[in-house]
């Protein structure tokens, strides 16, 4: 940001340039309708009516020369046609005289004319030109010494003075010197005139012109001294009276010769602005041994045809002028500063309000007038020691000098001396923006300048950091910091929502994001140390009401919400966004919605009841509900469908109930390898209901020895009621049903009469009580009868008497039956063997005795 300062602000046209005196008490300015005397407080002291005037003065001011150049240009348009006139003969058509005769006019069908034609020619266009050039010599105070008017031949393009002599250069190549109100010579430079300079002795000049040629003038003769490459655009008497000067050229990049050192200088400048112009903004100082050249963004400094010292420029310059002795240079930009440079270093930089197109400096470089198109201003200067403490990053640093309402700025490189105005000055440093970082002043300072001031002014920097904070309007805050800052955000903000079932929400503050980093805290105040630059983001959540009630089966559901910032650029969208803008545009969407529900332990979509999107699926579970116990709700069918399908699938297109009906169950355990035969496989029984179950006869055989089915246990109840391998239970509780196992041994029976089966199972402990059938045999013939006795072991040789131990299975065993000859039948056969004996002996006695007596008889 520029602040302009204006010492005398007058209202004039543009193409002007101001010439300095001594002490610049009062300096010389040519505007194109007249020439004014200035006094350094803007006060005007004089003015003479000119037109386009052409002004010069010595190296000390004492004078002022002028060219008058007034002039009429009139311009005449002279418009021409042609005229001409040509018989011709006419012959009509029959239809036409046929409709003619109609009304009752008869004409011949052919008739003599005569045509009429005007063209217009091309405008002639008569330029006039009259003018003419008189010349005038003026005391300091604008007193006219002497004037000559030298006609309308003299088309003057330079003029210089030395306060006795007058030397005017022309386009047409003719000097003419002047004296006393005379013309006292006339010579010619050939070609046309560009630059005349004071030689700093009396009548002594130097010429310049459009070819590179330099002439001096003295005693009446004019002769060439040198000659350089390009255009003579700035002419000037060194020290010794040497003729200085800068010559234009432009060949592939334009370039600046300094004659008669040979120094060429590029990019240079030329400057098309102003009555003397064209011109290379360059200039000699008083004593002619500095000589000043501005080029491209520098201004070199040369002595002796030596480079002194450059320094970098803020814009293009348009002006230089250079203090007596060389020591302070100043130079007017294209972008309107003034950048005074003291002994080599920038001391001072002052603002004009628009390109600087001309400068005047005193003798002793304390004084200064600035012309800046049609407007001047100028200023005294002392110089003050500056004290800056600043950070690195603050340098250069500007400074606003403040004098009543007129303002200069200062950059500053570092402590050191400057230039400040004179009078009743306040120096007010100003920030400096770099990017992200800025630079705060710590403080103005006010002076009483009457005069250089010895004792270092103290001005200092602190750097602060950007604060991005947002969302803006909601939120407070520094913009810069550096150190502890305190923040705050509205912790709810209402907002107008647009094209939605609702005409409002809110904004609730949630958290804060810090560089990326979320804080989670919805406190309406945050500290932070800055550090750097920081981004600092309330973060607020878009709310709306989450649901709209129309009846007690149909609502409205916010399915999303839409949030634009204020130029309709999309920010979020989302239920529930999280937005850092503000002023935001938020539409919500929603979708009707119509309720679904159905009893426990049913669900439909994992809940009893719920809101369906209109037109959605919903899936309706009839899962069944299993306690702890053993007991468990099973579904059956859906009341309102008829249907027993555990899922059903259908579309909310109105709202929608279904009832379940469930009966109860108990579980069944059984222990493997039995199972439930019927149902089958049944794991889960209705109550009431009764449940067949089996089990193998055998549940594993080991070689001679197996494993069998002993009985059944209920709900760990030895059942003496249920037999065999098949059982039916009732159920009107959970069952755990089991069992219980024997161990049973292969017995190998082997008889040599009768049949026994020829092996046999016997369960662990049991007696093998079974006998050959039959278990009495007559062989071979009676009365030899064979009884079963009892049983050996093969295996031991042991043998179980039938009427005394009978064997017991301990283990696999291989069993003989015994047989025994039954002694009864004999005994009986023997005693009846016997008494047939006794009875034959008795008979036979009995007959003996009968012979006996009949013998004895």
């Amino acid at each position: 940001m520029r602040v302009w300062l204006v010492v005398a602000l007058l209202a004039v046209s543009v193409l002007a340039y101001v010439l300095p005196t001594e002490s610049l008490d009062v300096f010389y300015w040519a505007r194109p309708d007249g020439v004014f005397i200035m006094g350094l407080d803007g006060r005007g002291l004089w003015s003479a009516s000119a037109v386009y005037p052409l002004i010069a003065t010595d190296s000390a001011g004492r004078c002022l020369a002028l060219v008058n150049r007034p002039y009429v240009y009139e311009v005449k348009e002279e418009r021409l046609e042609l005229r001409i006139s040509a018989p011709t003969t006419v012959e009509l058509s029959e239809d036409l005289l046929a409709t003619l005769r109609q009304y009752g006019v008869s004409i011949p069908q052919r008739i003599q004319v005569v045509l009429n034609l005007t063209i217009p020619l091309p405008p002639v266009i008569i330029p006039a030109v009259y003018k003419t050039s008189i010349a005038s010599l003026h005391a300091p105070y604008g007193y006219p010494l002497w004037a000559v008017s030298l006609g309308p031949r003299v088309n003057a393009t330079a003029v210089a003075t030395d306060c006795q002599y007058i030397a005017i250069g022309t386009i047409s190549g003719d000097v003419y010197i002047l004296a006393n109100g005379r013309v006292v010579d006339i010579k010619s430079a050939g070609e046309p005139v560009t630059a005349v300079a004071w030689g700093r002795s009396p009548g002594v000049f130097y010429i310049g012109t459009a070819g590179g040629k330099i002439f001096r003038y003295s005693g009446g003769s004019l002769t060439q001294v040198g000659v350089c490459q390009g255009l003579v655009y700035s002419l000037a008497a060194g020290h010794d009276g040497s003729a200085v000067a800068a010559c234009f050229r432009k060949g592939d990049r334009p370039e600046v010769e300094l004659y008669p050192y040979g120094v060429r200088v590029a990019p240079s400048v030329l400057v098309e602005y102003g009555i003397d112009t064209p011109k290379v903004p360059a200039a000699l100082s008083q004593d002619g041994r500095i000589f000043a050249v501005g080029v491209q963004d520098y201004v070199v400094v040369y002595t002796g045809g030596r480079e002194a010292f450059r320094a970098k420029l803020p814009s293009l310059p348009l002006s230089v002028a250079v203090s007596g002795n060389g020591s302070v240079v100043a130079v007017g930009t294209l972008g309107g500063d003034v950048v005074i440079l003291w002994n080599g270093k920038e001391v001072a930089r002052l603002n004009g309000r628009g390109p600087v197109t001309s400068l005047a400096i005193s003798v002793d470089g304390r004084a200064l007038a600035v012309e800046s198109w049609d407007s001047v201003f100028s200023a005294r200067l002392a110089f003050v020691k500056i004290s800056l403490k600043a950070p690195e990053a603050c340098l250069p640093a500007e400074v606003a000098v403040r004098v009543g309402e007129n303002v200069y700025v200062y950059q500053l490189t570092g402590s050191g001396t400057v230039f400040i105005p004179v009078g009743a000055v306040s120096l007010e440093p100003r920030y400096k923006y770099l990017g992200d970082v800025r630079c705060r002043p710590l403080a103005n300072v006010t002076l009483d300048v009457r005069g250089d001031i010895d004792t270092p002014v103290e001005l200092g920097y602190d750097l602060e950091y950007r604060v991005r904070l947002s969302p803006p309007n909601i939120t407070r805050g520094p913009q810069w910091a550096s150190g502890p800052a305190t923040f705050y955000a509205e912790p709810t903000v209402i907002i107008p929502v647009f094209d939605s079932p609702v005409a409002s929400g809110r904004l609730v503050l949630t958290g804060w994001r810090v560089d990326g980093r979320v804080f989670d805290l919805p406190t309406p105040t945050l500290s932070i140390n800055v550090s750097s630059t920081v981004d600092v983001k309330a973060l607020y959540r878009v709310e709306l009401p989450q649901y709209v009630q129309l009846n007690a089966t149909h609502r409205l559901r916010l399915q999303n919400v839409l949030v634009f910032d204020q130029f309709g650029n999309p920010v979020a969208s989302g239920t529930a966004p999280v937005v850092s803008t503000y002023p935001v545009i938020v539409k919500g969407i929603y979708v009707p919605q119509v309720l679904v529900s159905t009893s426990y332990p049913a669900s439909v979509n994992g809940s009893t009841s719920l809101w369906a999107d209109l037109g959605s699926v919903v899936v309706f579970e009839g899962k069944d509900v299993e306690y702890r116990n053993g007991t468990r709700l099973a579904f059956i069918k859906w009341r309102e469908i008829d249907s027993g399908e555990r899922t059903v699938v259908l579309t909310a297109d109105k709202p929608l109930r279904l009832t379940p009906v469930y009966e109860v169950q108990y579980r069944v355990w059984v222990r493997r390898p039995a199972y439930v035969a019927e149902p089958p496989n049944a794991t889960w029984v209705a109550r009431g209901l009764s449940v067949k179950v089996a089990a193998p006869q055998v549940f594993r055989e080991e070689g001679n020895a197996r494993v069998v089915l002993s009985g059944w246990v209920v709900n760990g109840e030895l059942r003496e009621d249920l037999k065999g391998s098949v059982v039916s239970i009732k159920v009107d509780k959970p069952l755990n049903i089991s069992y219980t196992t024997a161990r049973e041994y292969l017995i190998t029976l082997s008889s040599r009469f009768g049949s026994v089966p020829s092996v046999l199972w016997v369960r662990e402990g049991d007696v093998i009580n079974v006998a050959p059938v039959p278990g009495d045999v007559w062989w071979p013939v009676p009365p030899i009868r064979w009884v079963f006795t009892g049983w050996r072991d093969l295996n031991t040789g042991v043998v179980y008497q039938r009427q005394v131990q009978l064997p017991v299975a301990y283990g696999p065993m291989t069993l003989e039956a015994v047989w025994a000859i039954d002694p009864i039948p004999l005994v009986l056969i023997a005693g009846a063997a016997a008494g047939a004996v006794a009875l034959i002996w008795f008979l036979r006695r009995r007959r003996l005795a009968r012979l006996m007596a009949e013998v004895a008889e």
